[in-house]
């Protein structure tokens, strides 16, 4: 009796996890928005946001980023977060000056997908967003885990950007 109990236990425990599995991969979670107004110009953000290798100018996270190629769709690179391995990433969308999409690749088959925008927001200002998505079997599991850790850091790193278009804006380089 004990024995069928602890195999229905374990049978249980198996199909719970393959549900969450399941669910996590056909389901994209938001993990987190943050979106400044600013007075820099579309492409004074967008020139922060091609320049991969400099990013550690206004991202406070990151240790280096490399990018293998030019900054368009398809094109892949590295990040090394403080703390942390090295994470793929690739670019799904470039639109510039306005728009561009990348994923990373995160443990266990999981993918986070930043999308960044410029907007218009009128009065000679635009709308800087950063939206967060996670996807893949352990998305459910991970999305918690990087709401904690990216809300204490993306609106940091958002104001260090619109800081440093502005600047670019009134004082082209």
């Amino acid at each position: 009796m004990r024995k069928k109990v602890i195999l229905v236990a374990a049978v249980a425990t198996a199909v719970l996890a393959g549900a969450v599995a399941v669910a996590g991969t056909v389901r994209t979670t938001h993990v987190l928005t943050v979106t400044r107004t600013t007075s820099a110009t579309s492409e004074a953000v967008w020139q922060q946001w091609k320049d991969v290798p400099n990013r550690t100018q206004w991202d406070q996270g990151l240790e280096w980023a490399r990018i293998d190629g030019g900054f368009a769709a398809g094109t892949r690179g590295e990040v090394k977060l403080k703390g942390q391995p090295p994470r793929r990433f690739e670019i799904l969308e470039a639109r510039p000056p306005t728009t561009y999409v990348d994923r990373f690749f995160l443990p266990l088959g999981a993918e986070m997908d930043w999308f960044h925008s410029v907007e218009d927001a009128g009065d000679n200002q635009r709308q800087v967003t950063f939206r967060i998505e996670v996807r893949g079997p352990t998305s459910l599991v991970l999305t918690p885990i990087l709401k904690n850790i990216l809300r204490g850091e993306i609106p940091e790193t958002v104001d260090k950007l619109v800081e440093i278009a502005e600047q670019d804006t009134v004082a082209p380089k």
